[in-house]
């Protein structure tokens, strides 16, 4: 399979369960969990995607939301972050391993605006959705989420920079 057929195979899983995910929420989400899992043991090795990687990002995004749940950025109908978003965490960090390679292509602060972009649409596009409750004016927190997003996706590609080049030094 060609890259540009793994590509689109890969984001549109991606965004099918973003999509169960934010749509169906608790009424789906050990569904979505579990296709999240399944969906990370099952092609790690094809798509040459670090375990560590994966629970790594996922854990720092977690922390993340947390934090903005903490400080009333979001809020979310549970008192606690919904099994639904860890869901989420766990394919936007598989997602993010197999795009790594591509986006390195790229000059970092580039994807790193388009990501922080994308990043906070995808948290208005979940309160559009009723997945999730703003606490502070719509820009402000659009500009919150853009800096988030802008730094998650920058240690993304610059981790793999870093570690691709320690690796290398290494050999």
């Amino acid at each position: 399979m060609s890259h540009v057929a793994k590509l689109v195979c890969v984001s549109t899983w991606f965004q099918c369960l973003w999509f169960l995910s934010v749509v169906g929420q608790a009424r789906f989400q050990w569904l979505g969990l579990a296709l999240a899992i399944l969906t990370i043991i099952s092609t790690y090795r094809v798509l040459s995607i670090s375990l560590r990687d994966v629970v790594l990002i996922a854990l720092l995004g977690l922390i993340l939301d947390s934090l903005n749940v903490m400080t009333n950025v979001l809020i979310f109908s549970e008192p606690a972050l919904p099994i639904w978003l860890v869901t989420l965490w766990l394919a936007f960090s598989w997602y993010a391993n197999f795009l790594r390679s591509t986006l390195m292509q790229y000059p970092i602060f580039y994807v790193s605006i388009l990501g922080g972009a994308g990043g906070a649409l995808s948290y208005l596009a979940g309160n559009k959705l009723d997945a999730v409750t703003i606490g502070y004016s719509l820009p402000m927190t659009l500009m919150i989420l853009f800096v988030e997003w802008l730094a998650i996706i920058w240690f993304v590609v610059s981790y793999q920079r870093l570690t691709k080049g320690v690796l290398n030094h290494d050999t």
